[in-house]
């Protein structure tokens, strides 16, 4: 892999990873029976880490992908 791309690709997996992260915490927050108690946070930070750590990768390799086509 190039440096270009590796730069590239740590300037987007920020931004990505920052977003999907935060949008599956929101998810699992809404999710849990007492919605907006310390308990559902907590649940929802631990829980949001495997899927958002899958839907970033899965875009950067598409993004990626794409890149170098």
């Amino acid at each position: 892999m190039e440096s270009g791309d590796r730069g590239w690709l740590r300037h987007w997996a920020l931004r990505i990873g920052g977003t999907a992260y935060l949008l599956f915490v929101f998810a699992f927050m809404a999710s849990h029976p007492q919605p907006g108690s310390m308990a559902s946070l907590s649940h929802a930070l631990v829980m949001a880490i495997v899927p958002a750590l899958i839907g970033t990768l899965a875009a950067l390799g598409i993004m990626l992908y794409l890149r170098r086509r």
